[in-house]
């Protein structure tokens, strides 16, 4: 039979708390999964200088070089990496206000149900505040993917949302659960004066575009442009104004998996023309374009037209 012999065994002088103590002071604080993370979140100017630093090295590194064609694929990548972290930390939050509700539902004046809904709040409050400095991250990147790219960078599916952080020091969980609905809704649902454009993926008149936009945009400065999303010609004009100019813009792709190659624009159109924007314009392109200038007029929707060609080939 084996004894316990305590001279085996590195032995610690000292009580339980000093144990503690000298963990915390060489490893540092590490809350559970279950626990709030008190350590304040990186502040955004820091977090601007170390994806800059990311890009501006790999460009380095991959420019003249065998892997030149690929840097903007990988650039694209590194900012797709905050996009879908915020996704990720999105979903975290949904969870936590279905856990609010049930929380909410299961309330019976104890001390204990209180103070679970409390630490659900709070953990929602966290969650809200780490998902807005992810997506603040996903648009720093997207910024220096188009300074070294020259192109704006987009998500290759799903929208394009940025939330404010919450400035609400205490908030009630119906409170709660209202804001975080309302910033949902209007954040993927803006209010604003819709406006529509139309062009081909051929047309590449920059200047026009961006003269009648600009035009549009001093009328209406809440405008959100609609186009094609096509990533050539008109939409792609569209879109580099947009990004320039901070203007909301909402790109309609045809749905051709659903309505084929030869019918997918014209339905797009369709779809378009259901928000009933306070505008259309249409520039050169194909039947399509002829198309949504006919569907406009027909529902008395005022049409700005700098088609040159106004007869469908």
């Amino acid at each position: 039979m084996s004894h316990y012999d305590p001279s085996e065994h590195a032995s610690y002088e000292g009580s339980a708390t000093a144990a503690v103590i000298e963990g915390l002071q060489t490893f540092g604080y590490t809350p559970s999964a279950d626990e709030i993370d008190q350590r304040p979140l990186p502040e955004t100017e820091d977090m601007d200088q170390a994806i800059s630093a990311m890009f501006q090295i790999m460009s380095d590194t991959l420019q003249d070089s065998a892997l030149e064609p690929d840097l903007d694929d990988l650039l694209w990548s590194l900012a797709n990496i905050f996009h879908r972290k915020a996704a990720t930390v999105q979903r975290m939050l949904d969870d936590n206000e279905s856990r609010q509700r049930y929380s909410q539902e299961q309330q019976d004046g104890s001390e204990v149900r209180s103070v679970e809904l409390e630490n659900l709040i709070a953990h929602g409050i966290a969650i809200l505040h780490k998902r807005d400095l992810f997506e603040a991250c996903r648009d720093l990147a997207g910024a220096h993917f188009e300074a070294i790219t020259g192109s704006a960078w987009r998500p290759r599916a799903g929208s394009l949302a940025n939330r404010k952080t919450m400035t609400a020091a205490i908030l009630d969980s119906k409170d709660y659960i209202k804001a975080k609905r309302y910033k949902e809704t209007n954040t993927l649902t803006p209010p604003g004066t819709l406006i529509a454009l139309s062009g081909g993926v051929e047309y590449n008149n920059v200047a026009l575009i961006y003269e009648k936009l600009d035009t549009l945009l001093k009328r209406f400065p809440d405008m959100i442009l609609i186009h094609g999303g096509a990533d050539k010609g008109a939409d792609l004009i569209a879109t580099k104004w947009a990004s320039a100019r901070g203007v909301t813009h909402m790109p309609f792709k045809p749905d051709f998996a659903r309505w084929g190659k030869t019918r997918a624009g014209f339905m797009r159109n369709d779809e378009i023309l259901k928000l009933e924007p306070r505008g259309v314009l249409v520039f050169d392109g194909t039947g399509v374009q002829h198309n949504m200038a006919d569907k406009a007029k027909a529902a008395k929707i005022p049409l700005n037209d700098y088609r040159t060609q106004k007869v469908a080939r």
